[in-house]
């Protein structure tokens, strides 16, 4: 199958890269850089580009986050609010949990307006630094989703994740602020009693879950190009794949004026190769974060 030789073909180039990266020994000018600006960079990862990344910082900081999306209500769509909140307990360990709201125009019911919940989330996450690689950091961890309330079917698959995975990040070139992640996970399914309705090229069975990418850090932006992957090969029978770039851009707001809210302008495309075919996209959102240390 095209889907399968895809994902082995791309054992080799994995191998040789983290080869690479173990092999790599970061020098003097390097960790002197890292121990700057570079690190505050990295610690910003998780709130930019994946939440499961190391998130380096001192016990009883906090974290929240917001993230709307708002659809076309002239035309029936939602408006919804991803919500939740980050907090270190110790130094190494840090909890989240969030919730998932909507407001919905019923085309069915004359026009009439729903809201609620339709999702909750949960998760613990142990990270810590690499002292024999400045700079580099490992984390583990597990999250736990289910679909709550009554909300429309199409908002919500109908079954409860359970995801545990391991991340790992460290500077590729320090002098450009150039930094790379890796994630590897699974993603296990089990039935909740509300219905629901997979998306195009989202897989409907338990897998193993990748990602690997790199962001830049510019003087007003951040740019970020993200691979991830999903296949059921191993852990069914199915032997499904899917394959996902993301290129996105964040543009920070209002960071003189609001030192500790993270208010995020993000631009991205998505590319994706999968059992339902190929599919593009574009898009541009708002991510709202407020933090108990600017």
């Amino acid at each position: 199958m095209r889907g399968i030789a895809e994902f082995r073909a791309l054992l080799p180039a994995a191998a040789i890269i983290a080869a690479s990266a173990l092999q790599a020994q970061p020098d003097q000018t390097a960790s002197t850089q890292e121990s700057g600006g570079l690190l505050s960079f990295m610690n910003r990862l998780p709130e930019l580009v994946n939440q499961n990344l190391p998130f380096l910082v001192p016990g009883g900081t906090y974290w929240f986050y917001g993230r709307p999306h708002i659809g076309n209500p002239l035309q029936g769509d939602y408006f919804r609010l991803d919500g939740g909140v980050w907090l270190k307990v110790t130094d190494s360990v840090d909890l989240n949990a969030g919730a998932q709201g909507y407001i919905w125009r019923d085309e069915g019911d004359g026009d009439a307006t729903r809201y609620g919940l339709y999702g909750i989330n949960l998760g613990i996450k142990y990270a810590r630094p690499i002292k024999s690689r400045p700079g580099s950091a490992f984390s583990v961890g597990v999250n736990y989703s289910s679909p709550v309330g009554r909300p429309p079917a199409s908002l919500i698959d109908g079954w409860r994740h359970t995801d545990p995975y391991v991340t790992y990040t460290r500077p590729l070139v320090p002098s450009w602020n150039l930094v790379g992640y890796s994630s590897l996970g699974l993603d296990l399914l089990a039935h909740s009693p509300l219905p629901g309705t997979f998306g195009i090229n989202v897989l409907h069975s338990n897998s193993i879950t990748f990602s690997v990418g790199a962001s830049r850090q510019w003087p007003r932006f951040v740019g970020s190009l993200t691979l991830n992957g999903a296949t059921s090969e191993l852990v069914t029978d199915q032997g499904r794949q899917v394959f996902t770039l993301t290129p996105q851009v964040f543009v920070p707001l209002f960071r003189q004026r609001l030192p500790r809210w993270h208010l995020l302008g993000v631009l991205g495309a998505r590319a994706t190769d999968g059992p339902d075919g190929r599919q593009f996209g574009a898009s541009a959102s708002l991510n709202i974060n407020f933090k108990s240390k600017p």
